[in-house]
């Protein structure tokens, strides 16, 4: 018995010590589509790669495991850690307050959000009692509140209740109460189904009817941690007036102060500023970076809301006045004005909450825009920048404008109709689970490349919506931020830089910015995103980075996919002219109307995949992969596999938003057009093998096309005191017959063709080449790894190896033994 507990103890002080490695490295911010179901925020978790990781730790805050839940929300615990007893805390008891203890993290969570009390994760059943225990032990005064899951269903067939079973056990035990939850849906049981079904405030309600009544009717006025994201927050209230100090009175007419002086006597009110109300105050996911809400409304009565970070009330104030100013709010002037509009903002009470984010996109099961937050989560969640900021999401007609005057026309047209389909895909990349990548449309001017991507910028909104290419790395980091979720659109490649173009296509398909160092040396919070981006110029990627001598790799080529912009139609990049005479009238008109309608789509696009995102996941998962599957050739390489899922999600996602009665396209031709750029990118890559390996071959069979004459020297003429002197000699060249005997000697050369060699004998010789070590490293595989190229060209039959080596021990003409690389003419049939 000893040596099993011996063998347990160090079991799991070696699971705790894996726990800690993961636990270093995961993120503390990130999406969960697990959460995002449950509708319920991150309190001191992680993230690794969409999986939520909750800390197993004691009373004494050492952590022993983790529990990772995926985002089908299967739950496991690292293998033979400690559970027993080990919790999570939500939240912070405070003296003889209320601690309560839950079940699972989503009920906690809930519980925490809706309440504003301490919550600890007990994980499941059975740990219930071990955890009321271990936190009697550590907050001897907390009053103990034990939140039960409700197995009713195991109660109606016979068998135990588990749930309130233990619930009312570990109650008993630790001297506390226990509760379970009412207006459960029919398959719910815990208190986050509560709140899903009938809203967070049914779960305050009945846990605080509880302590109230424990209390006899004196618990404190606990303040909910979260709010819904549909809910009005309440305007701030100002407790001195009450106390009968000085105080701000928010009227109609502006914000006004109310202050007394050395004698009590009250002083004229004071005008601060036109109406401006403090709503909420605001954090981030990991409870940093607080601030306030404020809203107003300008002089021409369109409504204002900043959420301004707190920080900006430190120094003189003027940076967060300019901004308010710049927004339509009027201040009063002088230095006292200035001050008491500070103190307004610091000393004002709100009892709302919000969080804050500096990202667009999705949040939890919210969608946050710049100026607005779509769909409802377990708070509020909103927008918060350091300075006024101008929506790019912009609105002009109605939605039915949008799809007669855009949208039909798109209609037949596969690179428009990709295009626009590519704007709706990108709310759906996270509920799809494909990263992020990019197309880029290439063709002549005057093809109708840009006014394709103009229809897909009116699916957000107006002619401002399409950026360029024209901008430094940096900036376009904050313009992808400013995209998140959503479709970038980027004008004409040919303007931005080829040095620094294939970083930039990095950049933007691996989601992150660069990481920097602020003044104090600390590293600043790096720019994230999550996006597609549309592309277009007159030539592709590898062909504007070879204006700098630079060359694309695989992964940049993948991460932009080309497509030829002509449709090979007669009509550039359109098919179908819809009764307009040439192509460039319909093109013409195209660019009128999107200046006209356009933005309605993407909205009412949000506002349907917040409200069916669980259904959408489950979707496009499913039709997705099979469209990429039916799409690529028998034995493509990974790379196409990759690259036609990115497809296939534009194609779904125009079959979504037309069944959405958004686009009106006949359900079948979104998908369609995405098949028939996917194939026409594929004709344009040069087939559906490795693109990198293409890319090797390309680039040593270009080296032996450039340099095969002038920097090698005939095998047979080394001696040859007549022949012409190689200029930076990269080896030798030899002559085969046609029955394979090397001509080795002018002799030999003499007696084979003669003095002169017709051509019908040239035509029957071969040329193999023996190739400098250096020379071949260094020059022809110049950017990749040698071995790699050299083990290609051996399993290709261009290279003849010498035993388990791919250089050769030969004795060359005047120079004798040295290792080299004999590649044969076998490399010129090879189809790079």
């Amino acid at each position: 018995m000893q040596q099993e507990k011996a063998e347990a103890a160090q079991r799991h002080e070696a699971v705790a010590k894996d726990a800690a490695k993961v636990w270093a490295i995961a993120s503390a911010t990130g999406d969960s589509p697990y959460l995002s179901r449950k509708r319920c925020g991150s309190h001191g978790v992680r993230f690794d790669a969409g999986v939520l990781l909750v800390p197993v730790r004691d009373a004494g805050g050492k952590l022993w495991s983790l529990q990772r839940i995926a985002s089908d929300g299967g739950k496991r615990f690292l293998s033979g850690g400690r559970v027993g007893g080990g919790f999570h805390l939500i939240g912070e008891p405070a003296g003889n307050g209320w601690l309560l203890v839950a079940e699972g993290y989503a009920t906690a969570a809930t519980l925490h959000e809706a309440c504003g009390l301490a919550v600890a994760v007990a994980f499941n059943a059975d740990n219930l009692r071990k955890v009321a225990g271990a936190l009697r032990k550590k907050y001897p005064k907390a009053r103990l509140l034990i939140c039960a899951d409700d197995d009713r269903q195991a109660e109606a067939q016979g068998r135990k209740n588990a749930g309130v079973s233990a619930a009312s056990a570990a109650a008993k035990a630790v001297d506390g109460r226990w509760i379970k939850p009412e207006a459960l849906p029919d398959d719910g049981t815990d208190f986050n189904d509560m709140a899903l079904a009938s809203g967070a405030d049914a779960v305050r309600v009945q846990v605080m009817a509880v302590v109230e009544s424990a209390e006899g009717g004196n618990a404190p006025n606990r303040k909910p941690n979260g709010k819904v994201a549909s809910t009005k927050a309440k305007p701030a209230t100002n407790n001195a007036r009450r106390s009968g100090g000085a105080y701000y009175d928010v009227k109609d007419d502006g914000v006004w102060y109310h202050g007394f002086d050395r004698n009590g006597d009250p002083m004229p009110p004071q005008w601060i500023c036109s109406r401006m109300d403090v709503t909420a105050e605001t954090r981030d996911d990991a409870n940093g970076e607080w601030g306030y809400l404020l809203e107003f409304h300008d002089a021409d009565g369109v409504p204002k809301a900043w959420a301004m970070p707190s920080r900006m009330l430190s120094g003189d104030g003027s940076e967060y006045r300019s901004n308010l100013l710049a927004m339509g709010l009027k201040i009063a002037p002088g230095a006292s004005a200035r001050t008491q509009l500070t103190n307004y903002i610091q000393t004002i009470r709100t009892e709302a909450r919000a969080r804050c984010t500096d990202r667009i996109g999705w949040h939890g099961g919210a969608f946050v825009l710049p100026d607005r937050t779509i769909g409802d989560g377990m708070e509020r969640v909103i927008f918060q920048s350091s300075g006024a900021v101008v929506s790019q999401f912009k609105q002009r007609g109605t939605l039915e404008e949008w799809r007669e005057h855009v949208a039909a026309l798109c209609a037949g047209n596969s690179r428009f109709m990709f295009t626009v389909s590519a704007a709706f895909a990108g709310p759906l990349l996270h509920l799809a689970g494909v990263q992020s990548g990019g197309f880029h449309l290439v063709g002549g001017s005057s093809s109708g490349k840009t006014t394709a991507l103009e229809c897909a910028a009116s699916v957000f909104g107006g002619k401002d919506y399409m950026r360029s290419w024209r901008a430094t790395d940096n900036a376009l980091e904050l313009t992808a931020a400013q995209h998140s979720d959503a479709v970038l659109i980027l004008d004409e490649i040919g303007q931005v830089d080829p040095k620094v173009v294939g970083d930039v296509v990095y950049m933007l398909a691996n989601e992150t910015g660069k990481g920097r160092a602020s003044r104090t040396a600390t590293a600043r919070p790096t720019l994230s995103w999550r996006l597609l981006f549309l592309s277009d110029g007159e030539v592709g990627l590898a062909d504007h980075m070879s204006e700098a001598n630079k060359s694309a790799k695989a992964g940049q080529d993948i991460r932009l996919a080309n497509i030829p912009a002509d449709a090979r139609k007669g009509y550039g990049a359109l098919d179908v002219l819809h009764d307009f005479a040439t192509s460039k009238a319909l093109s013409d008109h195209l660019k009128s109307v999107t200046r006209q309608y356009y933005g309605t789509a993407g909205m009412a696009f949000i506002e349907f995949a917040t409200q069916e995102s669980e259904r959408l996941a489950a979707v496009l998962k499913r039709r997705v992969g099979t469209a990429a599957n039916d799409w690529v050739p028998s034995g493509a390489s990974g790379q196409v596999h990759r690259v036609a899922t990115r497809f296939a999600l534009v194609g779904v996602a125009g079959e979504i938003a037309g069944k959405a009665g958004i686009t009106g396209w006949q359900q079948g031709d979104a998908l369609e057009a995405a098949r028939v750029c996917f194939l026409a990118w594929l004709d344009m890559r040069g087939g559906s093998g490795d693109a990198e390996q293409s890319a090797m071959l390309r680039q040593v069979l270009g080296f032996f096309e450039a340099h095969g004459a002038a920097r090698f020297t005939w095998w047979h003429r080394a001696a040859d005191d007549h022949s012409p002197n190689t200029i930076n000699r990269a080896g030798f060249r030899r002559m085969l017959t046609h029955d394979g005997v090397a001509i080795e000697s002018n002799a030999k050369h003499w007696a084979e063709f003669g003095d002169k060699m017709d051509a019908q004998a040239a035509d029957g010789t071969q040329t193999e080449y023996y190739v400098f070590s250096e020379v071949f490293r260094k020059e022809i595989c110049k950017g990749f790894d040698y071995r790699a190229v050299a083990r290609l060209l051996a399993e290709r039959g261009a290279l003849v190896p010498e035993g388990d080596s791919h250089t050769r021990n030969e004795r060359l003409p005047s120079i004798g033994k040295t290792r080299c690389y004999r590649i044969t003419n076998k490399l010129f049939d090879i189809a790079a």
